[in-house]
């Protein structure tokens, strides 16, 4: 449906009109204080499909305090410009960021938006990357990007359609995970018999 909308318009605009670009930072790793926190921190191994939930490393609020990244919201898209280049995901939940990645937030663009924008001029983006003497994207890669602009009502009526399965995806995902701890929880104490199910009626 994107792509269909997508090659409609005629409305051509740089990359960075509608959607800002931000980075992250990495607190110190010597420092314990700043990490195995409760705050999610993503790097490039974190890219889900869509959505990441998970990562590898958490740090704390202090930690937090004391890197370049603020703690981005759901639905912040995410791309991975050094190392793995080219990744394009979304948070789903509010995390921190290392320098290794961009935070794409939309200027009075919805973040659906921002990531099918994304996903339609990351091959460019990638393809520049691996022109430079270290595959990398940068901010002046971003700046010289252009996009076409979906038409107000093809926006809108985009959306309708996709917000609603991404809210449920995003839902799907969680439960899922809450029902992965609840089993990897239960399963050992059941095959030990600390749990007694036996008189279960099923």
């Amino acid at each position: 449906m994107f792509d269909n909308l997508y090659v409609q318009t005629d409305t051509e605009v740089v990359f960075t009109e509608v959607i800002q670009i931000l980075g992250g930072g990495t607190p110190k790793t010597g420092n314990s204080l700043y990490w195995n926190g409760n705050v999610p921190f993503f790097t490039p191994k974190d890219a889900g499909k869509p959505y990441t939930l998970i990562t590898e490393k958490m740090i704390t609020e202090d930690g937090l305090a004391h890197c370049n990244s603020r703690l981005y919201p759901v639905n912040t898209v995410f791309v991975t410009a050094r190392g793995t280049v080219g990744k394009v995901g979304l948070s789903g939940v509010p995390m921190a960021m290392n320098q290794s990645c961009y935070a794409l937030i939309g200027k009075n663009t919805h973040q659906l938006l921002v990531y099918f924008y994304t996903l339609k001029a990351i091959d460019k983006l990638k393809h520049k990357a691996s022109g430079a003497v270290f595959d990398a994207i940068t901010t002046r890669d971003f700046e010289a990007e252009s996009i076409s602009k979906l038409f107000d009502a093809d926006s809108k009526a985009f959306l309708s359609i996709v917000e609603p399965i991404y809210q449920t995806l995003l839902s799907n995902i969680i439960e899922n995970q809450r029902l992965a701890a609840m089993r990897d929880a239960l399963l050992p104490k059941l095959i030990s018999g600390e749990i007694d199910v036996s008189n279960v009626k099923l």
